[in-house]
């Protein structure tokens, strides 16, 4: 009896962590997606806003070549808000939200995604180019 029992004890305390280990790691995922759900419903309330109008935001639309995710991190860094606007099949437009109002951040703007966002997809940075938002006429 006492030998069967001291070749069962590694094997309990190996069920043990394992059990434990699944019950975190079940945790964790239902956190990630608790946390992800949430991401996606602040978004969705953000491209609401922009969309209606509720926020004033300029509409940036990112050039061939240029890494929207750069843009969205360097605004994100100066404070800014930016969704991708989805109805726009064809292009990659950002709505960047400007509570203070568009016309006031827009020279901000301009200078952040020039400066600061300039890189390619593969990271390199990309040669210089007009920033230029939805609303401005094109200049020839």
């Amino acid at each position: 009896m006492r030998r069967l029992i001291g070749y069962h004890l590694p094997m309990v305390f190996l069920v043990i962590i394992l059990v434990i280990l699944v019950v975190i790691a079940a945790l964790v995922l239902g956190f990630g997606m608790g946390g992800m759900r949430a991401m996606r419903q602040r978004q969705t309330a953000l491209r609401s806003d922009a969309v209606s109008g509720q926020v004033e935001s300029l509409r940036y639309q990112v050039p061939p070549g240029q890494d929207p995710a750069a843009v969205i991190a360097a605004l994100k860094l100066e404070g800014f808000e930016v969704v991708r606007d989805d109805a726009a099949l064809q292009t990659q437009d950002l709505l960047i939200l400007c509570p203070g109002g568009a016309e006031r951040e827009r020279a901000r703007v301009r200078a952040v995604i020039a400066h600061e966002a300039s890189m390619d997809m593969e990271g390199h940075a990309m040669p210089e180019h007009e920033v230029h938002f939805a609303d401005e006429p094109r200049t020839a």
